[in-house]
């Protein structure tokens, strides 16, 4: 296919190819396949759908009761990931171009650049800011999310995706790309083997694996007392990505738009815009989700993709320049809005005591700004790169990354700034009699390796005062040696 002219920043135009799933862009260009195949031209209103889609996510993230369903926008990403990724794959097959070689190496030029920028992040900050157990829960979830299975991961901690838990991960979020890097794990195998496919037995194929995961997705509701199978289980989830291939099998067969009547495409159009917007409005964390909710956000997109891209919903709302740019950094946004939004809550977990430099819209700030650098600076500059070593550079770092999120788990001492121990001391501790309970100094123990505390609150120090506000405990002077010794409100250091 011919390079397209995508509109940029500034009202300038740069050459750009077609881009291929929901949250990430392809460069490779693809020839015009032959008749009776129609070409999948750039449409600058699935950028708008991409920001229709994770707008109300970070809002969702940042005020949850502003987007009640923003959490739905995922799904959009989804039908869109199988309508740009099935598109290419279906011309490649039918071209005799298409190998896993040439797929992977495209996933991973587009996917990984910005993925180990925010995992390097996350990591390097977790180390900071995050005591032991929040680090080794943060690191298993980026080791997992190395090889794509965070949701894999996250389901088996038998947690909701909504739960208090789990919401303190800062790395949660990459559950959405495991489920699609699995669902490319055996999507190009399927495609190669119903391309040959006469074109009705081909249709009916795609909709045994939609329907079928559909099935799955309702059966899975309530599953082990929760709707987590249904959510994160990738068998699921697969429907969703296969209402998109479906669309992208009809519109090379068909060409664009599918439906040419102006007055049905328009209807369609306003159709599927309010389906999505509704769930935004109507879907709650407490409903059954996926289940049949799912079908608003998920048969919405399908409505905007097949109708476009000339009814006036496409045209004056999803190609505004604004909402194409915000669609084009919209990988990056979805990557880097959740870490930031999380360690600025677990820093000032009280919100009156938060600086406004931390508060939530300050964030969503921040995480537009790094996503236009990690865009320009980053995503960019790897793509245009064509040398062989490019690939291997970026697995090398994933697992690199991966490697040390193991090594966190591990050992969570040495790489958390806050377990340090606070001071190393010599000659005699107090130790208040009044917290034992025979009446006798304490013995120290032998400790080999320093224990790790916490920080105090100031629960636990108004909780101290009140303790011992009376006459103050009675203190046994011992020898104590040389030992590693905490800053707490019960040990006191002479």
């Amino acid at each position: 296919m011919d390079e397209q002219r995508t509109p940029v920043v500034g009202g300038h135009f740069e050459l750009s190819t077609p881009r291929d799933d929901g949250l990430c862009d392809d460069t490779t260009p693809v020839v015009q396949p032959p008749p009776p195949t129609h070409a999948l031209k750039y449409r600058p209103d699935i950028d708008g759908l991409r920001c229709l889609a994770v707008v109300p996510v970070v809002l969702f993230h940042a005020y949850p009761t502003s987007v009640p369903g923003g959490f739905i926008g995922v799904d959009v990403f989804f039908v869109i990931s199988g309508f740009l990724i099935s598109g290419i794959l279906f011309k490649e097959v039918q071209q005799r171009k298409f190998t896993y070689a040439n797929f992977y190496s495209r996933r991973i030029r587009r996917i990984f650049p910005a993925l180990i920028l925010v995992l390097t992040f996350t990591l390097v900050a977790g180390c900071f800011w995050y005591l032991e157990d929040a680090l080794v829960s943060m690191a298993d979830t980026l080791a997992a999310g190395v090889v794509f299975g965070a949701n894999i991961q996250v389901l088996l901690l038998k947690q909701t995706y909504f739960s208090a838990s789990v919401k303190e991960d800062p790395l949660l979020h990459l559950w959405s790309l495991g489920v699609e890097e699995q669902f490319y794990i055996f999507w190009p195998l399927f495609v190669a083997i119903v391309a040959k496919f006469p074109y009705r037995a081909a249709l009916a194929a795609q909709l045994v694996v939609l329907v079928g995961s559909f099935a799955f997705n309702i059966a899975f509701l309530g599953y082990d007392g929760n709707n987590n199978w249904s959510f994160y289980f990738p068998l699921s989830r697969f429907w969703q990505m296969a209402v998109g291939g479906l669309l992208a099998f009809l519109n090379l067969q068909h060409g664009t738009p599918l439906v040419r009547n102006v007055a049905i495409s328009t209807l369609a159009a306003v159709a599927g815009l309010a389906l999505v917007v509704v769930g935004y409005a109507v879907i709650t964390e407490s409903m059954a989700f996926p289940g049949w909710w799912s079908m608003l956000p998920t048969l919405g997109a399908g409505l905007l993709i097949v109708s476009g891209p000339d009814t006036f919903v496409h045209r004056h709302l999803l190609a505004l320049r604004p909402a194409v740019f915000v669609g084009q950094i919209s990988y990056a946004l979805y990557l880097w809005h959740w870490p930031l939004l999380v360690y600025a809550k677990a820093r000032f977990p009280n919100a009156e005591l938060r600086p406004w430099v931390q508060e939530p819209y300050m964030m969503m700030v921040f995480s537009v700004a790094a996503s236009v650098a990690t865009l320009y600076c980053v995503e960019n500059h790897v793509r245009r790169r064509q040398h062989k070593l490019v690939v291997p550079v970026l697995v090398g770092c994933m697992l690199a990354l991966g490697a040390v999120a193991l090594a966190v788990h591990h050992d969570p001492y040495h790489f958390s700034v806050l377990a340090q121990p606070k001071a190393a001391v010599t000659g005699p501790v107090l130790v208040p009699v009044a917290t034992h309970t025979n009446g006798s100094a304490a013995e120290v123990p032998n400790m080999s390796k320093p224990p790790m505390f916490e920080a105090p609150t100031l629960q636990k120090i108004l909780a101290a005062k009140n303790d011992y506000q009376a006459d103050g405990p009675e203190f046994h002077t011992i020898d104590a040696g040389s030992v590693y010794i905490p800053t707490s409100e019960n040990m006191i250091l002479n």
